[in-house]
């Protein structure tokens, strides 16, 4: 390169290229692009009278000599090899990638590109420290492969870096730069690994920072904590390895041992081992979902022991916690900590978990008392197969006691020391003992079996909701004139089909308030949820019965609002017969399949297309979603589409066009009726 560069370019290509001015034997060089420099120049040496900034400047020479010794450490990462290599020349690892033609966070990443970038430099990567890094080459979108395995990228990349401060503090024997010697493994990243095996210390926190370059950048950390380290301070108390911890170091140097856990997702069966021990810690504590992070070693060794035997120990393991105070009334959670929460919320889409669901949902559909209005795994549940004493006393208003007798005397179940609430037997073979049983109670016991307080009882029954089995309290002279039964129909009539609600997020309201906003009685939304007009419906998992019913009250609004009212607009009315996509519902209006109706928006004043109440008609007696027809057989949607990808049923596209899981209501009738 020759030629002179004046002031403003100067100072033009210092903001934007961010050079170094370099003086060589008292010649200054010009500043220069880097992008202008010919590829085959590397960097050779960092003079000490270089201006500080982030990017070197390559000199002239064209050897191509490595440019450092550095020499890897076991299991290193190449996130952890290029900070340590770029601490030695006093730059930052992403100057230092930037330099090569790659990009640290490709590094990170461990990009088979980025690493060839590097070897042109000849920055050398040995096959160990790719080995001990995680690489997204060849994995799914926002996956990692480490060893084998495969894990989303997010858990190798926490804001946590953990470590082994003796580990460290070996690698700065006879070195007198931390910043250059000591190095971050690859195994530490996996947050299963909570022991070092060689020194039997535990992962311990080394740093935690939000900027993924930044906390990859180990070396700066490294050297700022090494006076620590040395002196001991990152110590804790050594324990012995557990069983899980030497099967999972197996597992990542790719050993197997032939347990029933290997045929699963590494990750995966990790986490199950996790969820399962903090279910089993129910044994030893009343709140095992508060163990700390730093005791999960514990955890994961007690779900381990069992869960390496397979389904029948697992099996016997839940039936175990069932044993324990606590009914099915006190929810799933209660009874599975961690573990039902996670695999009907947090991995329900995960295929995964599905082994480790399917174990946990046939456990409780053989042995939970589950009825409509209930969930299971995240599914509405569309009917009662069980019935416990504890149930069926709160459909027919006998006490358990007395009922226990008369379903032993006709045969129902036989004695097994089992509590009310777990005493189990088949609900329709049942049905008619339990019908001939049926005891009639107060409106005060029969508000409470709904779940609903004295005054939402005594509305439901103005409403014409509701109403006593036997005519009236001076007709009988008793107060007991309420059918409980009635009161688990009713209901059954307004969950089927819910959707169970974590939390009442913006939008949903408890029917009661929905009605009182709109200034209407709870019976119009009612009925309008009973004939199918209302079907966005939620089950609160903090309450029961009637106190769970909660509604979006836009939907309500829409259909059941006093006033004159414009109808939905195109996107909540998609969301609420389960259209995710509202742009499939505009496609589906714009090419005359569904009417719509175009009127003047009363904030923007401007047109636009609404669903009335009889564009909505019009849509429900042409079509279904998987919703609306779960809601319409009451019967889960998973298993409706299930049923129609078999039979050959496809959605509703006779243009060709995407309208997404849409079907016709004709062809939907056919098979299900």
């Amino acid at each position: 390169m020759t030629g002179s560069t004046s002031r403003s370019a100067e100072l033009s290509i210092k903001t934007v290229c961010r050079l170094w001015a370099v003086r060589v034997g008292g010649n200054q060089l010009p500043l220069v692009p880097l992008s202008n420099w010919p590829p085959d120049l590397q960097p050779r040496i960092l003079l000490d009278n270089c201006f500080p900034v982030d990017i070197w400047i390559r000199t002239h020479s064209t050897e191509r000599h490595a440019i450092t010794t550095i020499q890897a450490r076991t299991r290193e990462t190449i996130a952890s090899f290029v900070s340590r290599t770029a601490a030695y020349f006093h730059v930052n690892a992403a100057a230092f990638s930037m330099d090569k033609n790659t990009s640290f966070q490709s590094l990170i990443s461990g990009k088979a590109e980025a690493v060839a970038a590097l070897e042109d430099f000849k920055v050398r990567i040995s096959n160990n420290v790719t080995a001990w890094s995680p690489t997204s080459t060849a994995a799914a979108k926002g996956r990692r492969l480490f060893r084998g395995h495969t894990f989303p990228a997010k858990v190798l990349q926490g804001s946590t870096m953990r470590g082994c401060p003796h580990c460290l503090r070996g690698d700065l024997k006879g070195q007198d730069n931390p910043a250059v010697s000591m190095a971050m493994r690859g195994h530490w990243l996996v947050p299963h690994v909570t022991l070092c095996l060689k020194h039997q210390h535990p992962m311990v926190t080394l740093w935690k920072e939000s900027h993924l370059i930044e906390r990859f950048d180990s070396a700066a950390h490294l050297a700022l904590i090494a006076p620590n380290i040395i002196a001991g301070h990152f110590d804790e108390e050594i324990r012995d390895e557990t069983d899980f911890d030497i099967w999972l170091d197996n597992r990542l140097e790719g050993h197997d041992e032939g347990n029933w856990l290997e045929q699963f997702p590494l990750h995966a069966a990790c986490n199950f081992c996790l969820m399962l021990g903090t279910s089993l810690l129910r044994h030893e504590m009343s709140a095992p979902s508060s163990v700390q992070p730093e005791d999960y070693w514990g955890v994961y060794q007690m779900g381990f022991e069992v869960a390496k035997n397979g389904e029948k120990a697992i099996q016997d393991a839940l039936m175990g916690l069932q044993t324990l105070p606590g009914g099915p009334h006190d929810g799933p959670k209660k009874i599975f900590p961690k573990m039902y929460e996670r695999l009907a919320y947090d991995y329900v889409d995960d295929p995964d978990y599905s082994t480790f669901r399917n174990i946990l949902r046939t456990h409780m559909c053989e042995t939970w008392p589950l009825g409509v209005g209930d969930e299971l795994l995240g599914e509405p549940v569309t009917e009662r197969r069980l019935h416990s004493v504890r149930t069926a006393a709160q459909a027919t208003g006998i006490d358990q006691r007395r009922l226990r007798k008369i379903l032993i005397a006709k045969g129902v179940i036989s004695e097994t020391g089992l509590s009310y609430a777990w005493e189990i037997f088949d609900a329709q073979k049942a049905e008619e003992a339990l019908r001939s049983a049926t005891t009639l109670i107060t409106a005060k016991a029969f508000a409470e079996g709904i779940g609903a307080t004295r005054s939402q009882f005594d509305l439901l029954v103005s409403g014409g909701v509701l109403s006593p089995k036997l005519s009236s309290l001076d007709e009988v002279g008793t107060k007991a004139i309420w059918d409980p039964a009635e009161g688990v129909d009713f209901l059954e009539s307004v969950f089927l089909g819910a959707a169970p609600l974590r939390s009442a997020q913006h939008g949903w309201e408890h029917i009661a308030k929905s009605a009182m906003r709109l200034k209407i009685g709870p019976e119009e939304i009612i009925r309008a949820i009973q004939s199918k007009r209302i079907v966005r419906i939620g089950n609160h998992a903090d309450y029961d019965g009637y106190s769970a019913l909660y509604v979006y009250h836009d939907e309500v609004c829409s259909i059941l609002s006093p006033e004159p009212t414009m109808g939905q607009n195109i996107e909540l009315f998609s969301k609420a017969v389960g259209i995710g996509q509202p742009r499939r519902m505009q496609r589906l209006i714009s090419n005359g399949h569904t009417p719509a109706t175009e009127l003047e928006n009363p904030k923007l004043k401007t047109r636009q297309r609404y669903v009335t109440r009889e564009d909505a008609d019009a849509f429900h007696k042409k079509f279904y979603t998987p919703r609306t027809m779960a809601q319409a057989y009451g019967r889960s949607w998973q298993a409706m589409m299930a049923t129609l990808r078999a039979d050959g049923i496809s959605p509703f596209s006779p243009d060709g066009e995407d309208y997404g899981s849409l079907f016709e209501r004709t062809l939907i009738d056919a098979k299900f009726k």
